[in-house]
């Protein structure tokens, strides 16, 4: 788990909380209407943009983005380069006893592995691949446009609340003693809209856009390694190529 999403919108609503009860009037920020119109109006008009299925899953792929670990960039060059030395010595038959730790690896790199040893062209692998890319690409970056949808409407919905807020307050001009009260509700609900986009929803979004590209490089990586295991490329090549793709140095085997 990477903690710096964790800290980072832990903090930023600590510094909002503290700046607050350093005012002295903590009871005068919660107000449950305001609420109510910026995440109810907020989550319920980023739906209107999406199917069910696909709203409900970027939603709840919040828990990618505290809980997902990055792959370890060294360790994944060093596991398919002695994928490519085993083939080398062994032939590529050798791979299919191993072929459930792949799987547990990553399942595209289980699949291109088992297409592999099963003798079917690198053509009809490659297009394989590609396609459960693609997929998986479109997959969360819907979850990054769910995250990016509720960044913007929230403070939309903010902005209404305070109309709402304003056109009641005017309604009651007759009374001044109401009138600063009044101010400091409708103001609420865009202070509400402000901090869900900038300190929440805007923040999971860049994490889970990361994610998504973190995890497209790697699965075009296994790609690459495969179309190389396939031509017998020698293993020491395949490690320096990976390495400069994942942006890594290592050592040449001797």
């Amino acid at each position: 788990m990477d903690p710096g999403t964790i800290i980072g919108i832990a903090i930023a609503f600590v510094l909002i909380i503290v700046s607050i009860i350093m005012g002295g009037s903590p009871g005068a920020f919660i107000n449950i209407p305001s609420i109510l119109i910026v995440v109810g109006g907020g989550m319920a008009a980023s739906l209107g943009g999406f199917s069910l299925k696909d709203f409900i899953a970027g939603v709840t792929s919040i828990k990618d983005a505290f809980l997902w670990k990055p792959p370890d960039p060294v360790e994944t060059v060093e596991f398919l380069s002695e994928i490519a030395g085993k083939v080398r010595k062994e032939g590529i038959l050798a791979l299919e006893s191993e072929i459930e730790t792949y799987y547990q690896r990553d399942p595209l790199l289980g699949d291109m592995i088992r297409m592999l040893v099963d003798g079917l062209e690198m053509e009809e692998i490659k297009a394989s691949a590609e396609g459960a890319i693609a997929q998986l690409d479109e997959k969360l970056g819907t979850n990054v446009a769910v995250w990016e949808r509720l960044g913007d409407l929230f403070p939309a919905f903010g902005m209404i609340g305070t109309l709402i807020g304003l056109i009641q307050m005017l309604q009651n001009l007759n009374d001044p003693s109401a009138l600063g009260p009044g101010m400091a509700v409708a103001l609420i609900t865009t202070l509400y809209g402000a901090i869900l986009a900038n300190a929440f929803a805007i923040p999971v979004a860049s994490k889970l856009k990361k994610i998504k590209d973190t995890e497209i490089l790697y699965k075009n990586i296994y790609l690459m390694a495969i179309e190389g295991i396939q031509r017998g490329v020698n293993p020491n090549i395949l490690r320096q190529s990976l390495s400069i793709m994942l942006g890594v140095e290592v050592a040449e085997e001797a």
